[in-house]
């Protein structure tokens, strides 16, 4: 049976708070910023180690969010929308800079479907093995392709659904599930089959 992979548990909270600090409630924006802050830190480090880049990032998205409070719609999905905003602001400093670039493959997801080649026990097992986040597995995820690399930190580490990582890369769903097959095909290459612990035989 499929395990469901659901968006943060107190994304009801995520959203009430939204709600007050659009009106101004200043303690209420200060309380979404520290539940979230480091979820995005955290995000925006699989895309580059410029730690200071990252920081100013995630406070100019905060500092915009309350400059521009009054016309932001109404979310019940606060930390897509916060992912969202950080990707594309990172995105665009680092295509600025030159220290960034999509790999040549990934222009061709869209166009090939993988999502019978990859069952939900075996993706499962992927996420229970990532989310150990020993240096190992790291360093794995760290050698495939930047967009690949994205879609598994949302997906293990952050755990969000496959439509709410379309969402939030702004791309189709069936993109995603590609992503996710190529990821986990090049990971069980890769890794050492003790890695992935009494799981290898099915996988």
């Amino acid at each position: 049976m499929r395990k469901v992979m659901p968006i943060p548990k107190d994304e009801v909270l995520m959203a009430q708070l939204w709600s007050r600090f659009k009106t101004g409630d200043r303690e209420a924006f200060n309380q979404l910023t520290k539940a979230r802050y480091w979820l995005l830190f955290n995000y925006g480090s699989h895309f580059t180690r410029d730690r200071h880049l990252i920081k100013d990032c995630v406070q100019d998205l905060f500092l915009e969010l309350w400059h521009r409070r009054k016309t932001i719609a109404e979310t019940p999905y606060v930390t897509i929308y916060l992912v969202k905003a950080l990707r594309y602001n990172l995105l665009r400093k680092l295509r600025r800079e030159q220290t960034w670039r999509l790999a040549e493959e990934e222009t061709f997801e869209l166009e090939i479907g993988f999502t019978d080649g990859i069952t939900a026990e075996v993706e499962w097992i992927a996420g229970e093995t990532i989310r150990e986040a020993n240096y190992t597995i790291r360093q794995a995820v760290g050698l495939l392709p930047k967009r690949q690399q994205e879609v598994v930190v949302l997906k293990f580490y952050e755990g969000l659904s496959n439509d709410d990582i379309a969402r939030a890369m702004a791309i189709e769903k069936q993109t995603v599930a590609n992503f996710l097959y190529r990821a986990i095909t090049q990971l069980r290459s890769q890794l050492p089959a003790h890695v992935f612990s009494g799981s290898q035989s099915r996988l």
